[in-house]
């Protein structure tokens, strides 16, 4: 990695975690002395609400391996930029539209109507379909730079249906039938249908919250079996377009994903683990199995917690921000990553990752980002001088900001 982009890009990125909560604050200070003057009537709680989202998220990294192995060097790009609104309505009505920039072209991620009543949630639009776990939760709040590698691999996306979510007490389950992408409907080669459920269960136990949950998927591809599907993922890097592990293009009916999840938080500490499968029916030939699974550990060096409600782990809030005479949150974290994409005679190779990352919050909207990464390839789709067996080293930063 080059050394003065490397200090230099770390030097700006400090500077504005630590300046800009400041001016956040004193914004939130005037905003809050304007709003003391306003009066604060039911009438005007139930009137139509419009707030703007927009978020950055910039990563720096260096990826290293065999002498002669392709996708290695340095890295340095937008992960994400998007844009977006939410819409708030009376009678419980909500809507989001969001867009992510850095996409080519323009991908739509969020484009929904929602309506809550008091147990039960209706969404009608693209939406998460009932994701795992660590895709459930924000893109904002994972604890790596990316999630875990079976995510991508499995083909976990947004899509376009209809889902309803009826949570009471410790207990949530909820449910949709989806179609394709809303920027792909009018494509009559991928018309694929689907339905996807997950349901969790995150009772409180003393000073501990646990939770439970398991998820099922059965995706019909339709007319899309007439293209190719590839299961593959990146090296714990987004910005990179090298995958060393992935499989051959397999001619996929149908696929059956099962996961099921388990964590807790107790004051400072966290944990979290899934295990997902997938099966993929092959019209003529033999159903092709796949497998991955995570377990993550992490340790908040500040007297701060990781939020674990509604089924997914929330935003992190210091308690002592900077700018408010505090450091900010300061979290360390540990993960082994499992990929397998070998099945029979399919060779898509197995991952073995080794991740610690150590995260900066010194605000609630503003994240930095460290992380280190040892990958274990076996039977790797790329090889280096004949061997298909070989480790890389991947070091890298992210600066974030979301309003």
């Amino acid at each position: 990695m080059d050394l003065r982009c490397f200090s230099a890009t770390l030097a700006m990125l400090m500077g504005f975690g630590l300046s800009a909560p400041v001016a956040a604050q004193s914004v939130n200070q005037a905003q809050a002395s304007s709003d003391a003057h306003t009066p604060k009537t039911d009438e005007l709680l139930s009137e139509w609400q419009l707030k703007p989202r927009w978020s950055v998220q910039y990563d720096v990294a260096s990826i290293d391996g065999p002498d002669g192995l392709a996708g290695v060097g340095n890295f340095q790009d937008f992960r994400r930029a998007g844009i977006g609104i939410d819409l708030v309505m009376p009678h419980g009505f909500s809507a989001r539209l969001e867009a992510e920039l850095t996409a080519d072209p323009i991908e739509m991620t969020d484009a929904y109507l929602r309506w809550n009543g008091k147990n039960v949630r209706v969404t009608l639009g693209q939406q998460k379909a009932q994701f795992p776990l660590d895709q459930e939760n924000s893109k904002f709040n994972t604890s790596f730079l990316e999630r875990a590698a079976f995510v991508s691999a499995f083909g976990y996306t947004r899509r376009t249906g209809i889902s309803g979510q009826y949570v009471t007490g410790d207990w949530g389950i909820s449910g949709g039938i989806y179609t394709d992408p809303i920027l792909r409907l009018n494509d009559v080669e991928t018309n694929s249908s689907s339905f996807d459920a997950r349901t969790y269960w995150s009772p409180q136990l003393a000073k501990t919250k646990l939770h439970f949950g398991a998820a099922y998927h059965l995706r019909d591809l339709n007319d899309f079996r007439l293209a190719s599907t590839r299961y593959q993922s990146r090296p714990a890097l987004g910005i990179t377009e090298t995958r060393y592990v992935g499989t051959p293009a397999l001619g996929v009916a149908k696929e059956h994903r099962f996961g099921i999840e388990a964590a807790f938080v107790q004051g400072r500490l966290h944990f979290a683990s899934e295990a997902h499968w997938l099966k993929a029916e092959r019209d003529l030939l033999g159903d092709a199995k796949f497998f991955g699974a995570y377990a993550e550990v992490g340790v908040f060096l500040t007297q701060d917690s990781r939020p674990l409600r509604g089924g997914m782990f929330g935003a992190i809030t210091p308690r002592k921000p900077v700018g408010a005479g505090g450091l900010g949150a300061v979290q360390l974290n540990l993960r082994y990553d499992y990929l397998d994409l070998n099945s029979g005679a399919i060779k898509g190779g197995k991952q073995n990752g080794y991740l610690a990352s150590l995260i900066w919050t010194p605000a609630a909207s503003f994240r930095l980002m460290g992380q280190y990464t040892k990958l274990y390839y076996t039977d790797a789709v790329i090889a280096v001088a004949g061997n298909r067996a070989f480790s890389v080293d991947m070091v890298g930063m992210r600066g974030q900001m979301s309003f």
